[in-house]
């Protein structure tokens, strides 16, 4: 691996997912494409990804084996025909049984894999500004097992690193947002104690200083829902990110214990502010309002002000101001929060990559003739649909994967998701957005339940998160519900519905299941 380091130990379920997915690929999958398909056997490379490929599968994992395409027209050409060729292998006759996906060779490129930017073009700023790092992560630390096109060795030359601009923008960036939330979770636990509003904004803090740890090493993070499990091993080689990974662990350790009290937990935030070097930000007099205006939009409401920055990279000194801003109790969302795309995009796309509080806020607050305030494309707005149907699903399945795993952190950082992708689909069923987690007033999500509303601003998290097994319970009651509303109005099929694996691959989740979390 060159983009992080290996776990220091190969766990026997990953040498025997490794040794199965080589021996399908070898004995079954090959031959058939040297004598169906012979033109795409050197234009493709074979790769195990996810946790088999960093060597911690458990009984739990599943085999991730992607088949990748160079170019998109290949993939445009083929795709369909190998996909036919690999039905036709029943190799879940052979390998159902060796977890519980069974043996899957997925077929994709890089374009879908949102990867041919950075590939093709990877001395352009402005799209190492915009690319999820998880991915990088997860193709080029992937273990390959068939690469004749070198698209696996071409990508990490290329992109193996961190240029080192762009390393200090996405340090500069998670440094102001453990500033941002963790000063909005004291905030709220002042006014509310610890409720579901002051837990999560606490815990957008512990993440961002889980990414700053990775970024410390200058390596790209994994896939959140191992990123805490892995941290340890991966950074145990450098001594800033160590410390970094410390800070993080003691708010995390914090955040996971059974419950919460509000000296307990602000007590908790103060130090992560302190260890961060946090509590002393520059003075208000050094002039950071001025900077803000020329890099955030302001949205005002009888609740308060919000700043909302206008791009992805708007340099050191927006952070720094933002940072002041901050801690004189504004309100400051980054870029990397809000999405920062072409609002009135009419393609999927272009939708999935603005975060609903952003539409919000420009719903509510600012008239701009030409944006509708709801996807006005019907395609886009349906898979759309089919994207909430997986990822609501998806993530409930790592809750309990993380709960069994005993990855505390993860289990209750991927409840509070849960929640949020919930609300997201309420308001978007009521022809609205989901406000930003500024705005979660009785007035503004009237769209839930009045036991919903009670739970996310009245009462403490606990009630919510806190029994493992009863959010189970509870997550699953409230996503058949929103499935039968879904399927009744004609936004989702029946068939989607059964089976929300089976859409994963049409609605690409991967670009877009962590882009705001």
């Amino acid at each position: 691996m060159t983009t992080t380091t290996a776990l220091a130990h190969t766990t026997a379920d990953s040498l025997r997912l490794r040794e199965t997915a080589t021996q399908a690929l070898r004995d079954h999958l090959l031959p058939a494409i040297r004598t169906h398909l012979p033109e795409i056997e050197n234009r493709i490379s074979v790769n195990i990804t996810s946790s088999v490929a960093y060597g911690a599968a458990d009984e739990h994992s599943d085999l991730d084996v992607f088949v990748m395409f160079e170019r998109e027209r290949d993939y445009a050409q083929h795709a369909s025909g190998l996909q036919k060729l690999i039905d036709n292998l029943h190799l879940d006759a052979l390998y159902g049984a060796v977890c519980d996906k069974g043996m899957r060779f997925e077929i994709e490129s890089l374009a879908r894999a949102d990867l041919s930017a950075i590939y093709h073009h990877s001395e352009r700023p402005e799209h190492w500004h915009r690319q999820s790092e998880w991915l990088l992560s997860w193709f080029l630390d992937s273990h390959p097992i068939h690469d004749p096109s070198g698209i696996h060795a071409r990508l990490q030359q290329r992109a193996g690193r961190w240029p080192d601009g762009i390393l200090l923008a996405r340090q500069d960036d998670a440094l102001t947002r453990i500033s941002a939330w963790t000063g909005t979770a004291r905030r709220f636990l002042v006014d509310q104690g610890p409720s579901f509003v002051a837990v999560r904004s606490a815990y957008r803090a512990a993440t961002a200083s889980l990414e700053l740890a990775y970024l410390q090493a200058g390596l790209y993070a994994p896939h959140p829902k191992w990123r805490s499990a892995y941290a340890a091993a991966m950074l145990r080689n450098h001594h800033e990110a160590q410390r970094r990974l410390e800070v993080h662990q003691r708010l995390a350790q914090g955040l996971a214990s059974p419950s919460w009290t509000t000296c307990g937990m602000d007590d908790l935030l103060l130090g992560h502010l302190d260890a961060n070097d946090l509590s002393n930000p520059p003075s208000p007099a050094d002039g950071w309002l001025p900077v803000l205006r020329d890099h955030a939009e302001l949205f005002v409401d009888e609740y308060g002000s919000i700043w909302a920055a206008r791009d992805r990279a708007p340099g050191r000194a927006f952070h720094v101001a933002a940072r002041a801003a901050a801690a004189m109790g504004e309100t400051v969302y980054l870029g990397s929060e809000l999405g920062c795309d072409r609002i009135g995009s009419r393609t999927y796309d272009g939708s999935m990559r603005v975060a609903e509080p952003l539409r919000w806020l420009i719903e509510r607050q600012v008239e701009l003739s030409g944006r509708p305030a709801v996807d006005s494309n019907s395609s886009a707005r349906h898979r759309r649909w089919r994207f909430l149907n997986f990822i609501i699903w998806r993530k409930l399945r790592v809750v309990n994967k993380a709960s069994q795993r005993g990855h505390s952190f993860t289990c209750r950082w991927y409840q509070l998701q849960v929640v949020d992708h919930l609300m997201e689909a309420q308001a978007l069923l009521a022809g609205t957005h989901l406000p930003p987690l500024h705005r979660y007033e009785s007035s503004t999500l009237g769209f839930l339940t009045v036991p919903m509303v009670r739970a996310l601003t009245e009462q403490p998290a606990e009630v919510l998160i806190g029994d493992v097994q009863g959010f189970l319970r509870w997550g699953w009651r409230e996503f058949a519900d929103l499935q039968l509303a879904m399927t009744k109005r004609g936004l989702l099929s029946d068939q989607a519905a059964r089976d929300p694996l089976a859409t994963q691959w049409e609605i690409q989740y991967w670009k877009y299941e962590n882009l705001f979390n």
